[in-house]
């Protein structure tokens, strides 16, 4: 069982450079904790949450860590050329020495993604799967001459060539054609902190029928993360992250015409973080371990106060790991 952190860059005060100076400090703080795994997120348009250039930020996080795995959640590939893709990636395996986990994702429901890229949304499932089988030719075959419905590639060589062969990959999705094809390339799948946990249980379920007894979706699940002595103390720092949050996601859904699901609602929300107490917050990841199996779990801590943050992240490896009996792996341990 392992922990991580999942990397939004939220921006309360509306600066970003110190926005980023802020996520930087969580993410160097929580592999000096013995975190196994930092993940950042893409977001576009969004001065709330400000990661559009992931492979850049992942970049940076290279070369300000040392042990901590980084990871990719998720790369919108309908948005981006894959050679340049496959090009990023190799780099930062290089430059993490070999930490690098790549996610793809086709991208949630924001409206403006796919206007300003020029990627409709009926077809960017499509285009996502495209061009993640390029760029995994790309990383490990010599010369890759691919001709596709949307992208085309003559006579590439790749260079550098990534460190990992292969490098762990992952699809976030909950679509059930995606889940196949992701047991079917023995991919990894991932779940955001608004999936609920039967939808979740209902991905898992295709994935192991799909991959057969040995296919292993090596399951990655980020929740909100709150964690205080008392419960009043975590929801005071939660909630008002939560009620943003959902006011944000239901506005994006009301732009493309559609109805949010009724599970994202701040109570929903609520139920489906670690949020709360340490006995609470460790008896739901215990609870998601009977439910999903996961391989790992990441923590997106959600107070508007970087200090807090940090302090939470410290009383997990305290009070809430030990009581899991889950040790941090040896090498981000050292």
């Amino acid at each position: 069982m392992r922990f991580g952190v999942f990397c939004t860059y939220e921006n309360p005060q509306q600066d970003f450079a110190r926005c980023f100076e802020t996520q930087t400090r969580l993410v160097r703080h929580a592999e000096a904790l013995g975190f196994e795994e930092a993940w950042v997120a893409e977001h576009h348009f969004d001065a709330d949450a400000v990661c559009p250039s992931i492979l850049s930020l992942l970049a940076y996080l290279s070369g300000v860590t040392s042990r901590i795995r980084l990871g990719s959640a998720a790369v919108l590939l309908a948005f981006r050329n894959p050679i340049q893709v496959a090009e990023d990636v190799a780099t930062i395996d290089n430059l993490s020495h070999g930490r690098f986990e790549f996610g793809v994702a086709r991208g949630g429901p924001f409206e403006m993604q796919n206007r300003h890229f020029g990627a409709g949304k009926d077809h960017t499932r499509e285009m996502t799967l495209e061009a993640l089988g390029l760029v995994e030719r790309l990383l490990y075959e010599d010369k890759v001459t691919f001709t596709g419905a949307h992208y085309q590639a003559n006579g590439v060589s790749l260079s550098p060539r990534p460190v990992q062969k292969p490098i762990p990959t992952y699809l976030a999705t909950t679509t059930p054609g995606a889940i196949r094809y992701a047991a079917r390339n023995g991919y990894g799948v991932m779940a955001g902190p608004p999936f609920p946990i039967e939808q979740i249980a209902e991905t898992l379920r295709v994935y192991r029928e799909a991959a057969g007894p040995e296919g292993d979706p090596r399951f990655t699940m980020a929740r909100f993360y709150f964690a205080a002595p008392r419960r009043e103390q975590a929801l005071a720092e939660a909630v008002p992250f939560l009620a943003r949050f959902a006011e944000r996601m239901r506005g994006n859904f009301a732009r493309q015409d559609g109805a949010p699901p009724p599970s994202l609602t701040e109570e929903g929300l609520l139920e489906r973080s670690l949020i709360g107490d340490f006995d609470e917050v460790a008896e739901k990841i215990a609870a998601y371990r009977d439910q999903t199996a996961f391989r790992a779990i990441l923590l997106k801590p959600i107070s508007r106060d970087a200090e807090k943050n940090l302090r939470s992240l410290e009383d997990f490896a305290r009070h809430i790991r030990p009581a899991l009996g889950a040790e941090p792996a040896a090498e981000a341990a050292q």
